[in-house]
């Protein structure tokens, strides 16, 4: 058991760590004062995007005053929603790996779809983006077949294209909307995966994710093979009859 004296040296020297820090903890918040000028307390700024350049607040100094100036500041800091096209392993990892949940819509063919059907189901999307854009969701879309192991994984093809994933990388799980590919099922499932999501199925594995070309935003074009006339192809089977 330690005696009253070693409790008290303890004491002191903590005293005098704790003055040693007060020391730099003064200075540094007086550097930050000086910096943005702050004159008073309490104060209160906001930094968005531009963290050399804070927003005050000067509004009343009642919690609901500030909350409502707040929100407004979130609302009007929120990065503008987006959806990325899923065309390599780096959009993977900076879009659906720090999200907490990853949606990824697997869209039809382009010779299916046309541009038209396929920027419809995008703009359904961003449409939800916007929804949501509090949350910290991510957007990612690929057409059929460009990311075949990914596919394989979330066990999408059964069911036809469009198909719309919720995928959680952290916790190595995911879910299939099950429903048609319209905006008001997708909101809906999109707020059931937020509280947890039912039927969620583990991920087995790390999927491949392959490098592919973006979509140039246009119709598909379907490649006409050369034609080849029946004398071309039997000709030569018709000469070494001719010759016998």
């Amino acid at each position: 058991m330690l005696s009253k004296y070693t409790v008290m040296l303890l004491v002191i020297r903590c005293l005098k760590l704790f003055s040693n820090n007060l020391t730099v903890m003064v200075w540094f918040y007086q550097s930050l004062m000086s910096r943005f000028n702050v004159q008073g307390f309490p104060t209160i700024m906001v930094f968005g995007a531009d963290k050399d350049s804070p927003i005050p607040y000067e509004g009343a100094r009642t919690a609901s005053a500030i909350e409502s100036f707040a929100l407004e500041q979130l609302e009007s800091n929120v990065a503008p929603s987006k959806v990325t096209e899923l065309t390599g392993p780096d959009i993977m990892e900076e879009e659906c790996g720090p999200a907490a949940i990853c949606f990824v819509a697997f869209l039809p063919d382009i010779l299916d779809s046309n541009a038209e059907g396929r920027n419809r189901y995008i703009q359904q999307l961003l449409s939800v983006a916007e929804k949501f854009k509090r949350s910290p969701y991510s957007y990612v879309w690929a057409a059929a077949g460009k990311q075949p192991d990914l596919e394989k994984h979330l066990g999408v093809g059964g069911y036809g294209y469009p198909a719309l994933i919720a995928l959680n990388l952290k916790k190595g799980a995911y879910a299939p909307l099950k429903s048609a590919f319209e905006l008001e099922h997708i909101v809906e499932f999109v707020k059931e995966a937020g509280r947890g999501g039912k039927g969620n199925l583990p991920l087995e594995g790390n999927p491949e994710i392959v490098t592919t070309e973006p979509w140039d935003g246009k119709d598909g074009q379907i490649v006409e093979e050369d034609e080849f006339s029946l004398e071309e192809l039997m000709g030569e089977e018709v000469g070494s009859k001719d010759e016998l």
